[in-house]
């Protein structure tokens, strides 16, 4: 802005003095002299313009780079120092770093400090006394630079949502599933500098997921879901049985659509909250339990070596289950908010197979598409919610799908033999233990 406003004070001038030196060429009188004497001082105006220029360029490059130097250098203190401090080391260090017209025309920075979201931002103007320029009227020239810096580091949640169903038995899946997902852990605990640093959550899913069953009173979940079984001998009497708190074995099924593929806290109304169901052969009790958010690394270990394979696939309730372990609302509360600063969530999302069935469709043998819509709800909600999706193909199951589920193409991957899960896996937690680093 300033070199904007110099060079049109210079374009305005030459104007001038370009006139007043036609008139003065063409005047024959006696008054050439004093004609000519006056010609001069746009001409000196313009000389000092571009001294003053040159002097300003100068100094706005010395502020900016003591501007910068002490932002990265507050930024490293900040943990050690009080805001006072921090604003008295930075006007100091500013000062040290200039020199000649920026020593002189600076005052004071203006320094604000977020310890919230750990930033701090110095703006500084210096003003440079001119020289021939104040012949045209310019007596000073402000110079104005800025720059931001942060400190600390960023925090994790990261929610594993794993297929545990029959299928994952074959071809050894499972076993290099757990291996693989005890990498991952060994790379995200090595990668913690801060304690809760990063946190992981374990959502083993079948048909239904299963919760500990020391949740049977909470107002979340709803106990209306029932189970009819027939003698096989005449008249084969029929009988209802509805789930109740103390035959309840720890398995939830869909919620109600739309509710089914959101994140949502559970209660209030029947509708929203999370229907307590039967186990049964395609979500059997003895699969693994889902494990909200926890740092507590040998929790996590075990919770991987307890993975089962049994039962039939609903993506659907995997993807729910982890967008729930990742909110701070019901029916966990160990997820902080989506707006606390340097937080960043990632969910991955592995299957083995194709969706079968869910509460409402389905036989659990057969491919259905309308649980794969179901699904792709789902994650396109994770998204929106800010949270990152990455998506593993097992060999089988509906690729478009899971593409479509990841947040794009490179957090999509395809693994053709159980092998290939353990650097995949690798690489993944690499990528996202690389984000707690400041950026």
């Amino acid at each position: 802005m300033m070199r904007i406003k110099a060079m049109t004070r210079v374009k305005v001038w030459a104007t001038r003095f370009m006139s007043l030196w036609a008139g003065f060429a063409g005047d024959r009188s006696g008054n050439v002299m004093m004609l000519f004497g006056l010609a001069m001082i746009p001409v000196l105006g313009l000389v000092g313009a571009a001294v003053d220029y040159s002097r300003a360029t100068t100094m706005r490059t010395m502020l900016n780079a003591a501007i910068d130097s002490a932002a990265l250098m507050a930024a490293r203190d900040a943990t050690k120092l009080s805001d006072a401090q921090l604003r008295e080391r930075v006007n100091g260090w500013i000062r040290a770093s200039l020199h000649g017209d920026a020593a002189k025309g600076f005052s004071a920075a203006t320094i604000a400090i977020d310890r919230t979201g750990r930033t701090i931002s110095v703006s500084a103007t210096a003003s440079l006394t001119a020289s021939l320029t104040q012949l045209i009227g310019q007596n000073a020239i402000q110079i104005s630079s800025s720059s931001q810096s942060s400190w600390g580091t960023n925090t994790i949640e990261l929610a594993l949502v794993l297929d545990n169903t029959g299928s994952m038995a074959s071809s050894g899946k499972m076993t290099a599933l757990k291996a693989a997902s005890l990498d991952l852990l060994k790379i995200m605990k090595e990668a913690t500098s801060e304690p809760d640093q990063i946190k992981i959550s374990i959502v083993p899913f079948s048909t239904r997921v299963i919760l500990d069953t020391s949740n049977k009173n909470a107002n979340w979940l709803r106990w209306d879901q029932s189970v009819t079984t027939c003698s096989n001998w005449w008249p084969y009497p029929c009988t209802t049985t509805t789930i109740s708190k103390s035959t309840w074995q720890g398995c939830v099924a869909d919620r109600d659509k739309s509710y089914d593929v959101q994140d949502g806290d559970g209660g209030g109304t029947n509708g929203t909250a999370y229907p307590a169901d039967f186990c049964d052969a395609y979500s059997p009790s003895t699969q693994a339990k889902v494990m909200p958010l926890t740092s507590n690394w040998d929790a996590l270990t075990q919770r991987i070596g307890e993975m089962t394979p049994v039962g039939a696939t609903n993506v659907t309730i995997g993807a729910a289950w982890g967008m729930a372990t990742l909110s701070p609302g019901t029916p966990f509360t160990e997820a902080k908010p989506l707006t606390t600063p340097r937080l960043k969530k990632f969910m991955i999302l592995l299957t083995d197979g194709d969706n079968t069935k869910n509460r409402f469709d389905g036989d659990g043998s057969t491919s259905n598409p309308n649980v794969d819509a179901r699904t792709k709800l789902a994650c396109a909600n994770a998204q929106i919610a800010g949270i990152v999706v990455y998506t593993v193909r097992v060999m089988d199951g509906n690729r478009d799908l899971l593409k479509a589920c990841a947040s794009d193409a490179g957090k999509y991957f395809e693994v053709t033999d159980a092998a290939q899960l353990s650097p995949i896996f690798k690489q993944i937690a690499s990528e996202i233990s690389a984000v707690r680093l400041t950026m």
